[in-house]
């Protein structure tokens, strides 16, 4: 065995100590990391190690002085405003500084129109803009209509405005509020009235709602479109209840003030019949309805106006009387018929027998028309040659005779007649004496006896103790 040799100490100190594990360092300056060798000698691409974060990025704050860069940047954007406040009222259009309302009704002129919208002036340097689904006519510029307010859209710096009365699209329930216009359509019907569709929502139409006037038919509005007023929507409870007569109440309204506006008392109208009831008959003039009264339809007596006219048909009337207060009209249809008195002595004469129709029978006698709108009176004592007690024993209603004129008074519109002049009168007996009347044969018999009765006989009141 070989003797160990000594080692020097210089040379146990330069040599390289082996690391195990852990406590091996890592040498950066040596062949690069990992277990693939370098093929061909090339060395890979520079690796680029992102910056170590030093912390969090403390927050800006509005106290902190910006960089003199940015603030010549601010100042050359906000030009010669000085503050806030002044770029705040300048985002926000004022008429003489007061902000239109919404829901407030404007008169507004067209200034430009494109493919669906229309944009309006409201004065000043407000401007508006409207759907152009939603007018039912086409407007040229320079045209002024009326609008109705919606709201002012910030994002665009303008009023979103609408036609009053028209519809609006609808998506979903919150599109639906009390009072708007929406279109719907007719799907089906029941007794208390029309089902509808708006868009995908149900709703209902009640029968009092669907016209001004009652409906007996409701399949004819099934299919329709109509425009209606939503009067209730509740999305909770899926209740949607919507009125087509409040849109026909509001055409009515404009139609009526139009209508008004041109009556005037004594002019003619050309009207239909919308409504017949016993005490006269509706006429529609456009817009506006009228009172003919039954009085007022024919110079004859009318019991029932039915005999007369018809609903839809067409008449021309005479407005007789416009109440300022009500805005009732009263309407004469007989006032454009001739004056049946107009004439009438030339029609007929003293002493000339006509035929006539009793209309009215009196405890003084009785009315018999004998022409249009004439009539005259035969006086009780004027019915027959002997005493009358009672008319009605004599003439009935509807009945008709032969009359004498009397007299004619065309300035009060009387006509005296006869009916017992026609008639011969009873012939008379000899020597002038009228001829008695047969006696009809008597009821009670003839007692030739003498009476029995007076204060000479007794009277048997003595068989009871009694002094009579």
């Amino acid at each position: 065995m070989e003797p160990t040799k000594p080692v020097d100490d210089a040379t146990v100190v330069n040599k390289p100590k082996i690391q195990i594990g852990s406590r091996r360092k890592t040498d950066t300056s040596s062949a690069p990391q990992g277990s693939k060798p370098h093929l061909d000698n090339k060395k890979p691409d520079t690796i680029v190690v992102p910056p170590v974060r030093q912390g969090p990025v403390p927050i800006p704050s509005v106290r902190d002085i910006l960089p003199e860069d940015l603030e010549a940047e601010i100042a050359a954007a906000l030009g010669d405003a000085s503050n806030s406040t002044e770029l705040l009222d300048a985002s926000v259009p004022t008429a003489a500084g007061v902000m239109l309302e919404p829901d407030t009704r404007q008169r507004a002129t067209v200034i430009r129109v494109d493919a669906t919208h229309v944009f309006v002036s409201l004065g000043s340097a407000n401007e508006g803009v409207v759907q152009r689904v939603q007018l039912s006519q086409d407007f040229e510029v320079g045209v002024e209509i009326d609008i109705v307010v919606s709201g002012y859209n910030q994002e665009h710096q303008i009023y979103d405005v609408r036609i009053p009365g028209a519809s609006v699209s609808v998506a979903d329930w919150a599109d639906l509020q009390e009072g708007v216009v929406v279109d719907v359509t007719i799907t089906g019907n029941n007794v208390g009235g029309l089902e509808c569709q708006v868009n995908s929502i149900r709703g209902f139409i009640p029968a009092s709602q669907v016209a001004l006037y009652r409906v007996e038919n409701f399949e004819e509005y099934v299919g329709r479109k109509l425009s209606c007023v939503v009067t209730e929507a509740d999305a909770q409870r899926r209740n949607l209840v919507l009125s087509h007569r409040a849109v026909l109440e509001r055409e009515a309204a404009k139609e009526r003030e139009k209508k008004l506006a041109t009556l005037e008392v004594g002019s003619i109208q050309e009207g239909i019949v919308r409504n017949i009831r016993e005490f006269g008959v509706f006429v529609d003039l456009g817009g506006v309805d009228g009172l003919v009264h039954v009085s007022q339809m024919s110079w004859d007596r009318v019991t029932d106006p039915k005999e007369l006219v018809s609903e839809g048909d067409t008449v021309r009337v005479r407005v007789e009387k416009i109440h300022p207060q009500t805005g009732k009209i009263s309407l004469s249809l007989r006032a454009l018929q001739p004056h049946p008195w107009e004439g009438v002595a030339a029609k007929f004469r003293v002493s000339e027998t006509v035929t006539g129709k009793v209309t009215r029978i009196a405890d003084f006698g009785a009315f018999v028309r004998i022409d249009t709108g004439i009539e005259g009176l035969v006086h009780i004592s004027e019915l027959a040659h002997n005493r009358v007690s009672t008319v009605g024993s004599v003439v009935s209603e509807g009945e008709e005779v032969k009359v004498k004129v009397l007299s004619i008074d065309a300035e009060n519109q009387r006509i005296g007649l006869s009916i017992k002049q026609t008639t011969e009168a009873p012939a008379q007996a000899a020597g002038g004496e009228k001829e008695e009347p047969q006696l009809t044969e008597k009821v009670v018999k003839e007692i030739n006896t003498p009476l029995k009765g007076g204060t000479n006989r007794s009277t048997g009141g003595e068989q009871f103790g009694l002094k009579w």
